[in-house]
C-alpha cells in the first residue's frame, strides 16, 4: 500500500514547504507513512524488529535535507530506507541485523509449519494474507488469532457471510458496552482482513482511512478475540450464545419475538439497527401506557456522535415488513448528514 499518497495529495492543496518547516510531530508521521511503505507485505517480526532503526533512518535523512524541496528529500528517504532494507532485512552484506534475523529463525522464508494452535500473542503490524483462511496450509506471513478462530469454528466450505456472522456472535459475546454499529464494523473488518483482502479493499469497503482501520483491528483482535482463544471449548460456546442472544438476524427474527418489548440488535443484509421499546408516559393520551418500538441507528459525523430513529409503533402491531422498510428510512436520514 503506498501510504505516502495519503500525505503527500493533502499536501498539494496547501502551499509546499520544506522539511526545515515541519514540527517534530509532522516530521515523525511522514518518516512513519515511509516507513510503514517500505514494509508492507513484511512479516510482523520484520516489523518489530526494524521498524525504529528504520524510523530514525528516514528522520535522519529528513533532518539531513531539511533546506531541500520536499519531494526532493522523499525521493532521499525512500532510497535511504530501500537501501536499509537490502541490506540490513535481505542480508545482502551481510549486515549485522540481517545476521540476528536468521540466527532467531526471522528471515522471511523461515515461517512455515512454526506456528502453535493457540492465538499468538498480538503482532506490531499490519499483515497481508495470500491464501485463504479455510483448509489452506501454513504461509510466510502469519496471522495466527484468525486461522486458530477458523480453524476451530467454520468448515473450509463457509461462506464470507456464515464467518461475519461467527465473529459477531464471538464479539458479542465478549462484549461489555459498545455500540451495535461498531461491532458490527469490527467483525467486518476482522473478517475481510482474515479471508485475505487487501487493506486498500478494505478502505474502499469501510470508508475509513488506513490508520482508523488499522487501530480498530489490533483493538478489537487484542482485547476480544486473543482473550477468546484462551478459554476452554466450552466456555467458547458459552460466549457465543451469549453474543446469540444478543444479536438478532432479520431473516430469523420472528413477529412474536419482534412484539416482545425486549431491547435488541438486528443485522440486516444492509447493516445493523438497534430496536428499543418505550412506554409511553401519563401525559400521552389515550396511548398513555402503551409500549411502543422504536428503530435506530448511530453513525459518527466530525467525531460527534449523531443517532437516527424510525418509529415502527405500538407492541402487538409490529411487522417485519414495516421494520424493514424503517431501516431504510434510517439510513436516508444518516445520509442527509452527510449532504
Amino acid at each position: 500500500m503506498n501510504t505516502d499518497n495519503c500525505i503527500t495529495s493533502t499536501d498539494q492543496t496547501r502551499t509546499e514547504v520544506n522539511p526545515a518547516q515541519w514540527s517534530q510531530a509532522e516530521l515523525l508521521r511522514r518518516a512513519g507513512a515511509l516507513v510503514r511503505e517500505a514494509l508492507v507485505g513484511q512479516p510482523a517480526h520484520v516489523w518489530r524488529m526494524h521498524r525504529e532503526d528504520m524510523l530514525q533512518t528516514a528522520v535522519v535523512t529528513f533532518l539531513e535535507l531539511a533546506d531541500k524541496p520536499t519531494g526532493y528529500a522523499y525521493a532521499a528517504a525512500r532510497t535511504a530506507l530501500k537501501n536499509y532494507r537490502w541490506i540490513h532485512i535481505r542480508g545482502l552484506n551481510g549486515g549485522w541485523k540481517s545476521l540476528a534475523c536468521i540466527e532467531h529463525g526471522y528471515s522471511v522464508m523461515n515461517f512455515a509449519d512454526v506456528l502453535p494452535e493457540a492465538a499468538d500473542e498480538p503482532l506490531d503490524g499490519p499483515q497481508t494474507a495470500v491464501e485463504t483462511l479455510s483448509a489452506r496450509p501454513w504461509e510466510n506471513v502469519p496471522r495466527p488469532v484468525e486461522w486458530a478462530i477458523l480453524r476451530r469454528q467454520a468448515a473450509p466450505e463457509q461462506t464470507q457471510a456464515e464467518t461475519l456472522r461467527e465473529v459477531l456472535y464471538i464479539l458479542a459475546g465478549m462484549s461489555g458496552n459498545f455500540y451495535p454499529e461498531q461491532l458490527y464494523r469490527a467483525a467486518l473488518i476482522i473478517t475481510l482482513l482474515g479471508r485475505n483482502y487487501t487493506w486498500e479493499h478494505v478502505e474502499e469497503r469501510t470508508g475509513l482511512s488506513f490508520e482508523e482501520l488499522y487501530d480498530i483491528y489490533w483493538a478489537w483482535r487484542k482485547r476480544h478475540l486473543n482473550p477468546y482463544l484462551q478459554f476452554s471449548p466450552l466456555h467458547q460456546e458459552m460466549i457465543k450464545l451469549r453474543g446469540r442472544m444478543r444479536i438478532t438476524f432479520f431473516e430469523e427474527l420472528d413477529t412474536t419475538f419482534l412484539n416482545t418489548a425486549v431491547r435488541k440488535m438486528v443485522v440486516f443484509p444492509h447493516g445493523i439497527y438497534t430496536i428499543i421499546y418505550k412506554q409511553r408516559g401519563k401525559n400521552a393520551g389515550k396511548r398513555a401506557g402503551q409500549v411502543e418500538a422504536s428503530l435506530q441507528k448511530m453513525r459518527q459525523v466530525n467525531g460527534q456522535k449523531l443517532l437516527r430513529a424510525m418509529h415502527l409503533g405500538p407492541v402487538g402491531e409490529l411487522t417485519k415488513e414495516r421494520l424493514y422498510e424503517a431501516s431504510f428510512a434510517v439510513e436516508r436520514k444518516l445520509a442527509a448528514l452527510h449532504a
